[in-house]
């Protein structure tokens, strides 16, 4: 009976200290992952700093990259709530094995941002051309670099401004439309959102999505003169604006 008792005390030790070394292990990965999601600038070859924008890139950064820059600071100066004095860090991907290591939950997507520590990953970009890309070669949506990075950084203006939480329960409609509001401003006019609804207005594809947001805070911002106040303290609902968007003469 002892040598039983001595032989399960032995087993559950063993047993113990085996989860006890997997579990260091697991925190201990789990603390390098989140690191280097933190600081993964060694992981990009070639970086550039200018004004309030760090970029990192897997690729080298010609002269064009300033240009983007100077047009993304450009959008956003537009809007009221732009912090010139935040800095982003950028990275350029441009891998896709890289940009889902970084962003897993954005995979799909053509870039995250982790507004809390300022961090932007572009899936894919030509500089050069203004461009950025999805990970995925039968997806042919191309968006415009400078217009998807005043995206990524007016989303961290938006939660430095309402706070962390109400950032996170803001509605797409008005986080997405605004971000896209001041990273393409004006693009579409009214009539261009009206005939672009009459085709679309039942497509839940993701892009179409993203396009609807971008007509109903355009509507309400330059149509509707609202401020971003305003905006955010609206009760109308996604579908009734885009119903008044239609009837708008």
């Amino acid at each position: 009976m002892k040598q039983l008792l001595k032989t399960l005390t032995d087993f559950f030790r063993i047993k113990n200290k085996k989860v006890k070394i997997a579990n260091y292990a697991i925190s201990g990965l789990l603390v390098i992952y989140l690191g280097l999601r933190i600081y993964p600038n060694f992981l990009f070859g070639h970086s550039f700093k200018y004004k309030n924008f760090n970029v990192y890139s897997t690729q080298p950064l010609g002269d064009s990259i300033q240009t983007v820059l100077d047009e993304t600071e450009i959008k956003l100066s537009s809007s009221e709530i732009y912090d010139k004095g935040l800095t982003h860090n950028i990275y350029l991907c441009n891998n896709y094995t890289l940009y889902t290591f970084l962003a897993p939950f954005s995979r799909k997507a053509f870039a995250c941002n982790y507004p809390v520590i300022n961090n932007i990953f572009i899936a894919n970009c030509d500089i050069d051309k203004n461009e950025a890309y999805k990970n995925n070669a039968k997806d042919q949506y191309i968006r415009q670099l400078s217009a998807l990075i005043t995206h990524e950084m007016t989303h961290t203006f938006i939660e430095q401004k309402i706070g962390f939480w109400k950032f996170r329960t803001l509605s797409s409609w008005k986080n997405e439309g605004y971000c896209d509001y001041v990273g393409y401003g004006q693009a579409d006019n009214l009539k261009e959102g009206q005939k672009f609804l009459l085709i679309s207005k039942n497509d839940k594809k993701p892009g179409t999505e993203y396009r609807k947001y971008y007509i109903a805070v355009n509507y309400l911002m330059t149509v509707k003169n609202m401020t971003f106040d305003n905006l955010l303290s609206t009760d109308q609902s996604f579908e009734e604006v885009l119903n008044k968007v239609e009837l708008e003469q």
